[in-house]
């Protein structure tokens, strides 16, 4: 088996032995054997016939879930495959989205800024031009600030059980079971590293098992997600330093790059951030979805292809005086689903999905720690509510959710990141045209289509503006979405429109007095008021 990986993968097995991570390249290939799994189901338009244990670590999003409830009073246990407090991605956010841990009360600034490796003067986003003829898009306020993700999660770990929370460190996911009485609530099976069967009853689970997770696959029957981003990268250091484009400057993060266009079948995209001293974290990814019946001639890299491109073409992407050293690397397989539909199957009861196990960040942008921290006080503040109101085991559990009406319709803009045709520019060139619509609107303006923000006026002029600079959107639409897609898009379009005109009657009558009318409501509409505002407040549509 190993002579084998050798063969097909020298450069990524050479960079893994270097770093000495036999315990990831482990995981990678578990990975790539579930998404096979999930791949070829969902083309053959045929569910999942297999419910695989496949946990990945706990991310800091979902601890933040756990010490935030932990912190109001709730007894809280968190399990895991391995090591509770573990990570095999790095994050990076904007300080204006960490005022959400602040603003939760269980974090200090002085504490965040421990883990804080580097917050750099500009971000940018840049698609591929011949003749050097692209327009870079400067971002000073967008995921400028670089997490170390290892010192996050220990510090949490540390104040979760600070806060009386409980772990249980290389437990296997077995099973959950429902009772038929509510007041019972659920039941979670969990084998230990002696082959031991351990239960646990609780009112409820929450289900921070990640894109693989077997209950999203069970939910949604082995479809769990639309839109995936393939994603790897390494902790790397020894790149040539200075202010060309292909040099690493520690005062400039890459949030969204191409330099060429489409390699090894799909539009490879490029992202960068610096870290502590001279580290720089790299990441390769590309867009996919996955439809029944879908069919492509274009193949889909798994994870391990993907390392050995990322190896192969970094030099191209930042230049080195000598060895690159990697330190650590970085993968998985990112989800978000293509909807503005807040349920589109029913929750299993008594399991609540978070984080990537339900999928509500950008289709777009990815950025699923930085939508978890944004909505950290929305989802805890209303999970905190639910269970004071024992409303736990209705619909009402739906509405804990980052779920966002302005994020979830950015699918469209997805699917154009996709090559589609027969010419390897066909992304390069329609996103050169966007780009050049973002900088004539305006930093702002394009500040808040990177950080979430949207607003229903701005999706307007985007839409307009892309169709007056680029009138052959109008083909390439039909070519990419087809009838099904354009469809689905306009009704899309006619619900977040609704939404818009909603929030504008929310803003007429104040927020403030709309919080005092839900004190009045009976317990489910005050819940529903409460989620609807709470998403204007994430949105900044409250203004």
């Amino acid at each position: 088996m190993n002579d084998e990986l050798h063969q097909r993968y020298p450069l990524t097995m050479a960079a893994f032995a270097a770093m000495g991570a036999d315990d990831h390249l482990e995981r990678v290939m578990r990975l790539d054997a579930v998404w096979h799994d999930i791949r070829q189901a969902v083309a053959a338009n045929q569910p999942d016939p297999r419910q695989r244990s496949a946990w990945r670590e706990i991310a800091a999003s979902e601890f933040a879930n756990s010490l935030e409830m932990a912190r109001l009073g709730w007894r809280v246990l968190v399990c895991d495959r391995g090591e509770v407090g573990c990570a095999h991605r790095e994050w990076n956010i904007s300080r204006y989205e960490l005022q959400a841990l602040v603003a939760g009360g269980s974090w200090s600034w002085d504490e965040l800024q421990s883990v804080i490796m580097n917050e750099y003067a500009d971000g940018i986003v840049r698609f591929f031009a011949p003749n050097d003829d692209a327009i870079t898009l400067h971002l000073p306020e967008v995921l400028n600030v670089a997490i170390d993700a290892g010192a996050l999660l220990r510090l949490a770990r540390t104040k979760f059980l600070q806060a009386g929370g409980e772990i249980r460190d290389y437990r296997v996911f077995g099973e959950v079971v429902a009772s038929a009485h509510e007041a019972d609530g659920v039941l979670l099976h969990v084998t230990t590293p002696e082959q031991t069967s351990e239960r646990y009853q609780a009112r409820l689970i929450v289900d921070g098992m990640g894109t693989v997770s077997p209950l999203s696959l069970q939910r949604f029957g082995g479809r769990p997600y639309a839109g995936v981003c393939p994603t790897v990268g390494t902790v790397a250091s020894g790149f040539a330093e200075g202010t060309a484009a292909n040099e690493h400057n520690r005062d400039l993060g890459d949030i969204l790059l191409t330099i060429a266009d489409a390699q090894k079948t799909q539009q490879y995209m490029w992202e960068g951030f610096p870290g502590r001293d001279d580290e720089l974290t790299v990441y390769l990814f590309y867009y996919d979805t996955l439809h029944p019946g879908k069919k492509s001639d274009r193949p889909t890299p798994n994870l391990l292809e993907l390392f050995e491109d990322y190896f192969a073409l970094l030099p191209d992407y930042k230049r080195s005086e000598g060895a690159v050293h990697h330190h650590k690397p970085v993968y998985g397989y990112i989800p978000a689903r293509h909807s503005l539909r807040r349920m589109e199957a029913p929750l299993l009861c008594g399991v609540l999905p978070i984080g990537d196990a339900a999928a509500q960040q950008s289709p777009l942008t990815f950025c699923g720690f930085g939508s978890h921290v944004r909505n950290l006080r929305r989802t805890t503040g209303l999970l905190d509510l639910l269970l004071r109101e024992k409303s736990e085991m209705s619909d009402l559990l739906a509405l804990v959710t980052s779920y966002q009406a302005n994020v979830s319709l950015n699918w469209v803009f997805s699917r154009f990141m996709q090559p589609w045709g027969d010419a390897d520019n066909d992304v390069n060139q329609l996103q050169g045209y966007f780009m050049h619509l973002l900088a004539r609107r305006g930093t702002d303006f394009a500040t808040r289509f990177f950080r979430d923000e949207m607003r229903w006026s701005d999706y307007h002029k985007m839409v307009l503006g892309m169709l007056v600079a680029y009138p052959k959107i109008m083909g390439i639409a039909g070519k990419v979405l087809q009838v099904r897609g354009c469809t689905q898009w306009f009704f899309d379009y006619v619900r977040f429109t609704g939404d818009g005109m909603l929030a504008a009657a929310g803003r007429l009558i104040g927020m403030t007095v709309l919080q005092r009318m839900a004190l009045d409501l009976p317990v489910t509409w005050r819940i529903r008021l409460l989620a609807k505002i709470a998403e204007w407040q994430v949105m900044g549509w409250d203004h």
